[in-house]
């Protein structure tokens, strides 16, 4: 964060006791309540009959303490943002967009994504899977190469610079810092993943019109294939778990760049990434499951398997955003398999901000 950026600039125009908070606006606190309420309705609908997967899954058809969890993330996160983190949040964000390499990226996804339809020729007959498959696939990685290159690159320059004491000097907690940078991050993240969605639902449709000769066939089923209407609805769930996967990885790379260096916080970003990806595998020699005569299957012993175990527990449960196999079998993304995915997700994102406070709440600089 620039030391000389227009918000922060107003921020500390006119100099106060470092024990001097600032008063949150009554405005600020209604938007919260707000906010709240649509939380909570939220887990009212989940909880009455958004639980249950219209399509008859039965392992989406459970609930866990991380359902309920994950609201109680999202209601905390409300409340503890202050009108100081959102300044913050808004100058990471501004700083975000003056990165060269981040509009480079964001230009070259754009292009490949309004294109992607000219790739489909590399599986003839599967046209339609292909597409859905390639444009969510390369969203994903170019959406994560951002969370974790911007991630690691928050904090780190501000305490090299000594922009951090000037930051900290005024009425700003380190706790309203950390979660400043925090929601800027996402919110950037938000941008860029909205637009790439956006020019790959345009590009989808338009081929999907195109090979089915209308408008009227592309909205109804045709061969046993659903509608655009179906897919579109599919591939926007599917975007916006990409965003919780994100916000996982925000908050990894933020918290890893407090502790280690840049390019350390980087690799031990992607081991995580590729690890959480295969989180059913290691549940699977974990002995987690279970036979059809309810006994657990171990298929490691002895010290390996406390070592799976434990890489099964710390490990976030990132494959459970990844959803183009869905897409992929015309499988509906139902409102309680997102949910599980989101409540997983925000409390991990909760652990790793807590520890990032910790860490950041003890450092000298």
């Amino acid at each position: 964060m620039s030391a000389s950026s227009p918000a922060m600039n107003q921020m500390a125009a006119a100099p106060r006791p470092a024990d001097e908070r600032i008063e949150i606006p009554a405005s600020w606190r209604i938007g919260q309540a707000i906010i709240s309420l649509v939380i909570v309705a939220m887990a009212v609908y989940y909880y009455t009959i958004g639980w249950k997967s219209p399509s008859g899954e039965t392992e989406a058809n459970t609930r866990t303490v991380f359902d309920a969890t994950g609201f109680l993330v999202l209601l905390g996160l409300t409340w503890l943002t202050t009108p100081t983190a959102g300044v913050i949040a808004l100058t990471t964000f501004q700083e975000a967009l003056r990165r060269r390499w981040m509009t480079a990226l964001l230009a070259f996804g754009l292009v490949i994504v309004a294109l992607s339809s000219f790739f489909t020729w590399m599986q003839p007959g599967e046209e339609q899977k292909f597409l859905r498959d390639f444009g969510l696939g390369f969203i994903i990685i170019l959406t994560i190469l951002m969370a974790i290159f911007l991630g690691v690159a928050l904090v780190p320059p501000e305490i090299e610079r000594r922009t951090i004491f000037t930051i900290l000097s005024k009425p700003v907690t380190r706790q309203e810092f950390l979660i400043g940078k925090f929601l800027g991050l996402c919110w950037t993240l938000f941008v860029n993943l909205a637009l790439m969605g956006l020019m790959f639902l345009i590009s989808y449709a338009i081929f999907k019109i195109r090979i089915e000769k209308g408008l009227g066939a592309a909205m109804s089923s045709a061969e046993g294939h659903p509608g655009l209407i179906f897919d579109i609805s599919n591939i926007t769930r599917a975007l916006m778990l990409q965003m919780g996967q994100l916000a996982v990885l925000s908050a990894l790379a933020l918290m890893l760049s407090l502790v280690v260096s840049s390019i350390t916080a980087i690799v031990f970003c992607f081991v995580i990434y590729f690890g959480g990806q295969a989180s059913s595998y290691w549940e699977h020699l974990s002995g987690a499951e279970k036979d059809e005569h309810g006994d657990h299957v171990e298929h490691v012993k002895g010290p390996i398997q406390g070592l799976v175990k434990a890489a099964y527990f710390v490990l976030p449960r990132l494959d459970r955003f990844d959803v183009r196999e869905r897409l992929v079998n015309d499988m509906p993304v139902a409102f309680n398999y997102m949910w599980k995915a989101f409540g997983s997700g925000l409390t991990y994102v909760a652990v790793l901000l807590a520890i990032a406070y910790l860490i950041f709440s003890d450092r000298e600089f």
